[in-house]
């Protein structure tokens, strides 16, 4: 007894070919979107963890504006 997933790759080979692509970019897409609300759930839930799921953009533009100065004066002192 064939499973449900062979059954749906017999009726997707069975179809015309630009069907196919079609189908299978639309697999992509809800694969990709997938992948990154759950790569979005795991940076929130990383911020959450460290206490920084409710920074404001100011707080984050600051964080990063030192951090690149930190890395210029390691990186770049005379």
């Amino acid at each position: 007894m064939p499973t449900r997933a062979e059954e749906l790759a017999e009726e997707i080979a069975a179809l015309d070919e630009s069907v196919q692509e079609a189908i299978w970019e639309h697999v992509a897409e809800i694969s990709f979107r997938r992948g990154l609300h759950a790569l979005s759930e795991r940076y929130r839930e990383r911020l959450r963890a460290r206490g920084e799921l409710n920074y404001t953009a100011e707080e984050i533009m600051g964080d990063l504006a030192q951090l690149r100065e930190e890395v210029a004066a390691r990186d770049y002192a005379g």
